[in-house]
């Protein structure tokens, strides 16, 4: 199987974070070993009053698509959904892996297994078998924990899922969170109606309230990045539709390149919690206990999604949308047709921080 030498980065992604923060902090110089921020230092895991989570007993229904396999922010918002589904902030329907590594989803069943949620719905993105895309902790935690999913044979394939939830769920209920490809996004608008069910479009018309996506740089834009890149035709699929159908249907909130920069967290793992915790042996693996070597993307918009710490975001844009610019990559053009798409910055990056750590510091105990 594919693997890759450390440090595991999107080599995209640094290349965006390391330009961000040069716009952002011009003072600020980016090293080789850095995709962005220069601050390194920890911040305590207890959470001031200004950022304490919101408590929502229930919350909102999640599904959660990630190209889970190698990167520090896929693996964290798995761990955070577990933890966070135990506290009663969300319902975690299901969780789809989006990109070509068939030993990725029984990785996600490990460490939702650790958790006590071995009971998760789980898809793989069509022809996972493929095992095209590297390798990483993926691996790792699935020889070191038990789980029952051995590979992508053993799940559905992603849209199948979807189609089956999103049937079951609610009206308007529905909060998907994407964190990589488009892929499973884009076939399941484009599935057929089928035994009963309806088209993947009306499905979502009907059951999706918000899309929460991570990607774009907004509202100045950028080339084509991070999980826009790694299916740049479903990307357009859902962003600006084709030539047989339209955009995604519903509304969309944006976590962009802007909001992961600075969000290093994980430091402590290794210090507060024991050997067999998840998230401790992801960072174990990528950056051998010393300071986080990465941002973090995927877990803002976690927890933007579910509202879990509302004062730390800043909503932008509203009354425009993203499209596909000149140079392929994602914009935010004003005024728009989609009245209720918006982007979101940080309002306060150490809030942000010190809750997703003690998020992650948390066991399938309750113990953090």
């Amino acid at each position: 199987m594919a693997t890759i030498d450390r440090p595991h980065r999107r080599p995209a992604r640094a290349l965006l974070a390391c330009a961000l923060t040069v716009l952002l902090a011009p003072a600020t110089a980016c090293s080789s070993g850095s995709s962005g921020s220069a601050a390194r230092d920890q911040p305590s895991t207890s959470v001031s009053s200004t950022t304490t989570a919101t408590t929502r007993i229930g919350g909102p229904n999640v599904i959660i698509d990630t190209d889970f396999s190698r990167w520090w922010d896929d693996v964290t918002v798995i761990g955070l959904a577990n933890v966070l589904h135990d506290e009663g902030a969300m319902r975690v329907l299901g969780m789809m892996t989006d990109i070509p590594n068939p030993v990725a989803v029984a990785a996600v069943d490990a460490i939702n297994t650790a958790y006590g949620h071995g009971d998760i719905a789980l898809g793989a993105v069509a022809n996972s078998d493929a095992d095209t895309s590297p390798h990483g902790y993926s691996d790792t935690l699935v020889k070191r924990l038990p789980h029952s999913v051995r590979s992508s044979a053993d799940v559905p394939d992603a849209v199948t899922l979807y189609r089956r939830l999103l049937a079951d769920a609610p009206n308007k209920s529905v909060v998907i969170v994407a964190v990589g490809a488009y892929t499973n996004l884009a076939g399941l608008l484009a599935s057929p109606a089928a035994d009963g069910v309806p088209s993947g479009r009306e499905l979502v018309t009907q059951k999706v309230k918000r899309l929460v996506v991570m990607d774009g740089v907004f509202p100045g834009g950028w080339e084509a990045v991070t999980n826009q890149k790694l299916d740049l035709d479903a990307a357009a699929a859902v962003v600006a539709g084709t030539a047989d159908a339209p955009a995604w249907p519903t509304p969309i909130a944006w976590i962009d390149g802007y909001d992961g920069i600075a969000t290093r967290v994980g430091g402590k793992l290794c210090e507060q919690t024991p050997a067999r915790n998840p998230m401790r042996i992801a960072y174990e693996d990528l950056f051998e206990c010393g300071p986080p070597g990465d941002g973090n993307w995927d877990a803002p918009a976690l927890l933007y999604a579910i509202g879990d710490v509302p004062k730390v975001f800043e909503v932008l844009g509203r009354g425009g949308a993203a499209v596909i610019n000149d140079k392929g990559g994602l914009s935010w053009q004003k005024p728009s047709s989609r009245p209720d798409d918006y982007y979101v910055h940080l309002a306060d990056q150490q809030g942000l921080n010190r809750r997703i750590d003690q998020l992650l510091a948390t066991d399938a105990d309750g113990n953090g």
